[in-house]
């Protein structure tokens, strides 16, 4: 096996075909429990449908389920091939004069701001203060006319956005008619209440975005949504291009959106997962092990294993994959992160690393 890099870090196609359909990938964080059983039964019967004629261009069936999913009006939608599509789109129409970006945090905030043209100026979430934000270091640098990215909950940390963060910098961005966008993408594992998706009612220059290809986990179909004031949704929506959501990908999430089953027994199963999975992984000697509130935990290595790339070369004849995160601005080579997956996975995660920490 040989490793390659990657801006997102986790690249299991610079392996073999062979040695890539055996691996269990804890570098990327998709729902353990797999495809909605709503969601799987409406693709398996409609596929073909599906790829025969053309995607709803107006994506109504979908948005109509989202609408009613996540309580907010179908004119507040915008659909895209993925969060990302929506954030390279958002930051092209909107033009901000500077973009602020969180460190560390998604790659894609600091690659759609310098696609855009945009000054982008980092501000770091210290470990040492468990990922809190900067808050005036976050005033002082939103000059007029910026967009500031902040992740809800963030990613690599998992830590949530709190309601006095968030009102003191939308009292901010209003000042400074800038532009905030909270990156929600993993909500959906934390709950409803944890998400400021209501919020775009009262402040017109809130975006919340989402990708809804890790909850509903369907990374290869692509679909992402975002909610935000009915005008800026209308210029958003007018700029994406058309067909850009596929049919079997608004077929599955028309039907997924509504299986409350599969929602709410994912979130339970993935906080139980999560504290048992923490709780072992805290028994291993030289291992900081990060509060999370979702599907991924933080680690650091403080022992005799040091760096988070010898950890995965270490991993690789287990047929274990991990995320590295020394590429995150912010972090050093001693930090990596694990997803949540199913226990037998887990198990067999603990077990490897127990063997790597006893060789």
């Amino acid at each position: 096996m040989t490793l390659k890099s990657s801006r997102h870090g986790g690249d299991v196609f610079g392996f073999s075909p062979e040695e890539r359909n055996k691996i269990l990938d804890f570098s990327i964080n998709i729902n353990p429990l797999g495809l909605s059983p709503s969601g799987r039964k409406a693709l398996t019967r409609y596929w073909e449908v599906e790829t025969l004629r053309y995607p709803d261009v107006e994506e109504r069936d979908v948005k109509g389920a989202l609408s009613k999913a996540y309580g907010m009006d179908k004119d507040t939608i915008s659909l895209g091939n993925g969060a990302t599509e929506l954030m390279y789109t958002l930051l092209h129409i909107t033009k901000p004069a500077r973009v602020l970006v969180p460190a560390p945090a998604f790659s894609e905030y600091r690659l759609s701001a310098e696609a855009a043209g945009a000054e982008v100026v980092s501000f770091r979430l210290p470990v040492e203060d468990h990922f809190n934000l900067p808050l005036d270091e976050i005033s002082e640098k939103m000059g007029p006319h910026s967009l500031i990215y902040l992740g809800n909950p963030n990613n690599p940390d998992g830590r949530l956005l709190t309601r006095e963060e968030f009102h003191c910098i939308m009292d901010r961005a209003r000042e400074t008619e800038s532009l905030v966008v909270i990156d929600e993408s993993f909500i959906d594992f934390a709950g409803d209440p944890c998400s400021y998706r209501q919020e775009c009612r009262s402040y017109p220059q809130l975006v919340v975005i989402m990708s809804l290809t890790k909850f509903y986990a369907v990374p290869g179909l692509r679909i992402g949504c975002s909610f935000a004031d009915p005008q800026l949704a209308g210029r958003l929506n007018d700029a994406l291009i058309p067909w850009n959501v596929n049919g079997p990908a608004q077929l599955y999430m028309t039907e997924a959106a509504g299986d409350r089953d599969y929602i709410e027994g994912t979130r339970r199963f993935v906080k139980e997962e999560r504290e048992w999975l923490a709780g072992e992984l805290k028994k291993l000697p030289g291992l900081t092990v990060y509060p999370s509130t979702i599907n991924f935990l933080l680690l650091r290595l403080t022992g005799e294993i040091k760096d988070a790339a010898d950890l995965q070369k270490r991993l690789l004849p287990e047929d274990i994959f991990i995320r590295q995160c020394g590429n995150y601005e912010g972090l050093d080579n001693s930090f990596f992160r694990l997803a949540v997956r199913t226990h037998e996975e887990n198990e067999r995660l603990l077990a490897s690393l127990r063997k790597v920490w006893k060789e």
